[in-house]
C-alpha cells in the first residue's frame, strides 16, 4: 500500500487527505464537497479521473454518491441521521434568532461548528456565532446570553442536547479572524469559518466577513464562501435624527456598554478569566469574545496527522 501511495499525484494525495480529515467527523463527502474543500486549486472536471484511480487502487470507496475510506460505508447512514438532527436543531436556533434580532446591536447570527453540511450529533448543543455592532459586544452578549439563561436554553454540564451555546462574538470592527488560527495547519478553523450557516444578517455582514478573511482562499482555493443562501437579509432602516440626539444616544450606549462589561466580568467564572488570552481557547479583548475552555482543534490536528502517518507509512 505504501508503494501505491508513494506514486500518487499531488491531486490524489490532496483528495485522500481531505477524506481522512472529514472521516474524523464521520462525514463521507460528495465529489463537489471534496473539490470545494481541497487544498489545491483545480477545475472540478479534473477531479473525477483522480477519484476513479483512487477507487481502482483501493484507497477510496463510493456508494450513493458518497466517497469514504475503505471499510467506512457505515458513515453514510450516520451522515443521513445527522442531517435530520441538524434540521431539528436549526428550528430551535431560528426560534432563538427571532429574539436576538430584537436587539439592534445584533448584526449577524450564524450556526457554527459545522464540519460538513448538516453534521451535528443528536446529543450536541447548538453553537452560535454572533457579530455585534462596533463597541457593543458586551451589550449584545448580555442580552443574548442573558435571555437564553432566563429561558433555560443555555447548556449545562449535565444537559447539552439542543441547548444554545453562545461563546463566540466579534464586532464589526474586528472581522479579520486570521489571528485566531493556531498556525498554518489549523484546518479545523478554516472549515469552521467556511462552514458558517447564516441564520440572520442585518446588512450583508456574512459577505463582509468572508471579504475580510480573503486569506482563507490560500487554504481552500476552490471554495466560494461569499454567498449563503440560508441567510436572512434585512433592509437597513434609516430616518432623520438631529445630531445632538445621535450624540446623546451614542454616549448613553457607551455608558451601557461599559456597565455590561463590568457586570459580566464580575460574574464570569474564574476559570474563564484565568485562561483569558493565554492561547486560542479564551479570548477577551476589544471586539472579540471567545469563551471556550475546551478547544479541541489541536486534538483534531494530532489525530489527523496520526492517521496520515499510519496511512502513508504502512
Amino acid at each position: 500500500m505504501a508503494d501505491k501511495l508513494d506514486n500518487l499525484s499531488e491531486l490524489s494525495e490532496a483528495i485522500i487527505k481531505i477524506v481522512v480529515f472529514f472521516d474524523l467527523f464521520s462525514y463521507p463527502l460528495t465529489a463537489y464537497e471534496m473539490w470545494r474543500y481541497l487544498s489545491v486549486s483545480v477545475e472540478f472536471e479534473e477531479l473525477n479521473p483522480e477519484i476513479k484511480k483512487l477507487i481502482e487502487i483501493g484507497q477510496l470507496e463510493e456508494k450513493q454518491g458518497f466517497y469514504f475510506l475503505p471499510g467506512q460505508e457505515a458513515l453514510i447512514n450516520i451522515r443521513k441521521q445527522r442531517y435530520h438532527y441538524t434540521n431539528r436543531k436549526l428550528k430551535i436556533a431560528r426560534r432563538a434568532v427571532r429574539l436576538f434580532r430584537l436587539l439592534p446591536t445584533v448584526r449577524l447570527v450564524a450556526l457554527s461548528n459545522l464540519i460538513g453540511r448538516h453534521n451535528l450529533r443528536d446529543g450536541s448543543d447548538i453553537d452560535i456565532f454572533i457579530i455585534a455592532k462596533e463597541n457593543r459586544i458586551w451589550l449584545t452578549r448580555l442580552f443574548c446570553a442573558g435571555l437564553m439563561k432566563i429561558l433555560r436554553q443555555r447548556p449545562t454540564p449535565s444537559k447539552k442536547r439542543d441547548k444554545i451555546c453562545l461563546s463566540f462574538y466579534i464586532d464589526t470592527a474586528h472581522l479579520d479572524l486570521s489571528g485566531m488560527t493556531t498556525g498554518p495547519d489549523d484546518q479545523y478553523f478554516y472549515f469552521w469559518l467556511a462552514g458558517l450557516y447564516t441564520l440572520y444578517d442585518r446588512g450583508a455582514y456574512h459577505h463582509q466577513l468572508i471579504s475580510d478573511n480573503v486569506w482563507l482562499k490560500n487554504y481552500l482555493p476552490n471554495g466560494d464562501f461569499m454567498l449563503s443562501n440560508q441567510s436572512y437579509r434585512e433592509s437597513p432602516r434609516s430616518w432623520y435624527r438631529p445630531h445632538f440626539v445621535v450624540k446623546a444616544w451614542r454616549s448613553f450606549g457607551d455608558f451601557l456598554e461599559k456597565w455590561a462589561e463590568s457586570l459580566q466580568m464580575t460574574i464570569m467564572p474564574l476559570a474563564l478569566k484565568k485562561k483569558a488570552n493565554l492561547d486560542s481557547r479564551v479570548i477577551i479583548k476589544a471586539g472579540v469574545l471567545k469563551l471556550y475552555l475546551l478547544d479541541r482543534r489541536q486534538e483534531f490536528e494530532r489525530r489527523y496527522q496520526e492517521r496520515l502517518r499510519r496511512l502513508f507509512n504502512e
